[in-house]
């Protein structure tokens, strides 16, 4: 029975993974163990990915290297269920590493749109979360700035109706 790290063994091994030199191979064997370890730390992923590409030229199978960073950005952005970060990631590898823009395009289309829906929910939640403390002008200043650019968002709307609702009680 195979037993998994604890977060804090996570970040404990990554931030040590993260202090190795990098020349040489001790960093991306460090990235390398602990994706073996837990293959589904998204951190760690993109750490591998970053240090499998530096000085690829110079490994003995640099073709391996650029496979190697592929595979754990595509994992990165599987396990991650299509956030942000990692398909950035993987349409700046895309790009630059194996100059494919329109594959390129389509991570950084599905990045954006990502971000995009995070970020309507992250100013929704600031103006409820404003709103519950009887903040009204601080919501409203919120919701101008989210409005801007998602002028049509529900969620938006919705949570300053809720703000103005608890305001005029």
């Amino acid at each position: 029975m195979s037993t998994h790290l604890t977060a804090q063994e996570l970040r404990r091994k990554w931030k040590a993974a993260n202090a190795e030199p990098v020349d040489g191979s001790r960093r991306l064997d460090a990235y390398r163990e602990l994706a073996e370890c837990c293959p589904a730390f998204v951190p760690n992923l993109l750490s591998l990915s970053r240090t499998s590409l530096l000085g690829r030229e110079q490994a003995p199978e640099p073709a391996a290297r650029v496979d190697e960073a592929e595979r754990a950005l595509r994992t990165a952005v599987d396990v991650s269920a299509g956030a942000p970060e990692p398909l950035i990631e993987l349409g700046r590898f895309l790009a630059m590493a194996r100059t494919s823009p329109v594959d390129a395009e389509a991570a950084f289309a599905s990045a954006a749109s990502a971000a995009l829906s995070l970020l309507e929910e992250a100013w929704a939640g600031w103006i409820h979360a404003l709103g519950q403390q009887d903040k009204l002008d601080a919501a409203l200043e919120v919701a101008d700035q989210a409005r801007r650019i998602l002028p049509d968002s529900a969620a938006i709307s919705r949570a300053v109706d809720e703000a103005q609702r608890r305001a005029s009680r």
